[in-house]
């Protein structure tokens, strides 16, 4: 993959024009949670529950798969893991539906998949800016208090 796509670095630029910036942005503030699944979601529902005790409103972007598990925000299916190609299509669709519900900020989760996973990521990766929570490093600083 280029790594003028995978980093936000101003040194870094893409092969092509067009292919690092924000395309097909939210209005609200993406952030991308990857990890192990498990942790993905308490990492969202924890972030979306201390936004809704401060009255902000936050897009949960979920599959179907996963969407149950989510008590806070308005969480929003794009489809199965199983049918990466409904999960491409829904994408923007979903981006453009939280826009319309105000939403302060919007976690997504990540979708590593064997197929169509990277295209996904990529699309994920422009709209969010690049930014992107990793649970794994986020446990790590919790436990030594950074």
């Amino acid at each position: 993959m280029d790594k003028g796509l995978i980093k936000p670095d101003s040194k870094v630029h893409p092969k092509a024009p067009g292919m690092k910036y924000r395309h097909y942005a939210p209005k609200a503030d993406l952030a991308i949670v990857e990890g192990p699944t498990e942790g993905v979601i308490a990492e969202i529902e924890k972030r979306a529950g201390e936004a809704e005790e401060k009255g902000l409103t936050v897009g949960i972007i979920a599959t179907d798969e996963t969407k149950g598990r989510y008590s806070h925000g308005i969480v929003k299916s794009i489809g199965s893991r199983e049918q990466e190609e409904t999960i491409a299509h829904h994408l923007y669709e979903v981006l453009r539906d939280f826009d319309s519900c105000n939403v302060s900020a919007i976690y997504s989760e990540a979708f590593f998949t064997p197929r169509m996973g990277q295209a996904i990521m990529n699309r994920l990766l422009k709209a969010a800016g690049h930014k992107i929570i990793n649970v794994e490093e986020e446990k790590e600083n919790d436990s030594t208090g950074m």
